[in-house]
């Protein structure tokens, strides 16, 4: 085998269905305060084109069951292994339906291990995780989507390690809902084989929704939403507070993972670092609130996460979709418009993120490529909203054509 593929350790991001099993009907789960779950497919009779635009999202995608499918590394003869060294390494196997990774020293079998989930909507990469007993640990091997391989999983240092266990607090932001079955003291937590919901689905947002499914199904002609909720009718705090549950840096947690709902004040759940850092110490990953909250535009509105992203479509790439709505603030009648005078007004109009928003090197999220001592590091794009990212913006004025004026 060529043993000088650019193996890397990956980072992740994404989404997976609701359901617990293959089959499409997912059962009724309750959580702590007795409401149910009733999974997004029974949402799809009533919100169809939500439902089918939501799945190609990556928080519907960032966990998943482990299929031919799910799973992006290639199982081919010479693309399966990942070597640490010539006499250890990882193969990635598949047999019918079944999905392993299998930890090789000097040819003899040490380990091996399923591939139970999915993690990780596939933009930047995957990892994987397998179930021992009722805990789940991550996998060694996960996949890099730039390059289109697998890899170290994120965090791993380059050796083999099958033992990482996965918290509730992994969980409860890479899936709609897990019940754990056992305190967890200072072992891995368990959690029931059956009682979840993968993806970051309709229910994550919305509440469980069999209370509003049950009204609605008897009272057909009623048009307005009951006993869910509605994020139209949170205040801006609500909004950013369920956001920053999962995209507001590091929190220790107060209460049981799962417990905070849309609405909840966040405060009472998480003890949430309240120290101004400033925005360059941030990382583009995992904080992306505490960047948007040092932003002037963030500072003099009364905008929210909801105010640039559209939650129920995929808009990867779509930068023109984002600079429009950069566009209901900064017009030229308003004269709040952009200054710069290398580029057109149509030119300004069509690309804000690449200036203002630039992809950056992240800190928390970095790869190891095989041979190499240094990390390198995953691009995220900042929501610390400046015109200070001088490196980028040269970058960009050299990749398109330049106004004359």
């Amino acid at each position: 085998m060529n043993l000088n593929f650019p193996w890397v350790l990956v980072v992740i991001s994404g989404c997976l269905s609701l359901q617990c099993t293959k089959s499409t009907e997912q059962r009724e789960l309750t959580v702590s305060d007795g409401s149910q779950f009733v999974g997004s497919t029974t949402c799809k009779s009533c919100h169809e084109d939500i439902y089918k635009n939501h799945l190609l999202t990556p928080h519907h995608l960032t966990s998943q069951l482990a299929d031919s499918t799910s799973i992006l590394g290639s199982f081919k003869e010479h693309e399966n292994a990942f070597f640490y060294s010539p006499d250890l390494f990882v193969m990635m196997d598949k047999n019918h339906d079944q999905f392993s990774q299998t930890l090789y020293s000097r040819n003899e079998k040490v380990k091996s291990k399923s591939i139970d989930f999915v993690v990780g909507s596939g933009v930047r990469g995957q990892t994987y995780l397998t179930w021992q007993d009722s805990s789940l640990f991550q996998l060694p091997i996960g996949f890099f989507t730039s390059v289109n391989t697998w890899a170290n999983s994120p965090g791993f240092s380059n050796r083999p390690i099958f033992n990482r266990p996965i918290t509730s607090r992994c969980l409860e932001c890479h899936s709609t809902f897990f019940k754990k079955t056992l305190s967890s003291g200072k072992g891995p937590e368990h959690f029931s084989k059956k009682k979840f919901m993968l993806g970051v689905d309709c229910e994550k947002c919305h509440g469980p929704g069999l209370k509003h499914v049950s009204f609605h199904q008897q009272n057909a002609q009623e048009k307005e939403g009951k006993f869910i909720v509605s994020f139209k009718h949170f205040s801006r705090k609500q909004q950013l507070d369920f956001c920053r549950s999962c995209h507001g840096g590091k929190m220790a947690p107060k209460k049981p993972a799962f417990t905070f709902q849309p609405g909840h004040d966040l405060n009472e759940y998480f003890r949430v670092d309240s120290v101004q850092v400033p925005s360059g110490n941030l990382d583009s990953h995992g904080n992306q609130f505490g960047m948007l909250s040092q932003s002037k535009c963030f500072l003099k509105s009364d905008m929210t996460c909801l105010t640039c992203h559209s939650v129920h479509e995929n808009e990867k790439n779509k930068v023109v979709n984002f600079s429009n709505r950069c566009m209901t603030c900064h017009t030229e009648a308003n004269n709040t418009f952009c200054s710069f005078k290398k580029l057109t007004s149509s030119q300004l109009k069509q690309n804000c993120i690449q200036c203002h928003m630039p992809e950056k090197n992240s800190n928390a999220i970095r790869m190891l490529l095989q041979g190499e001592s240094t990390p390198t590091p995953a691009k995220m794009h900042v929501h610390y909203i400046t015109s200070a990212y001088q490196e980028e913006v040269v970058n960009y004025l050299k990749s398109i054509p330049l106004s004359k004026n």
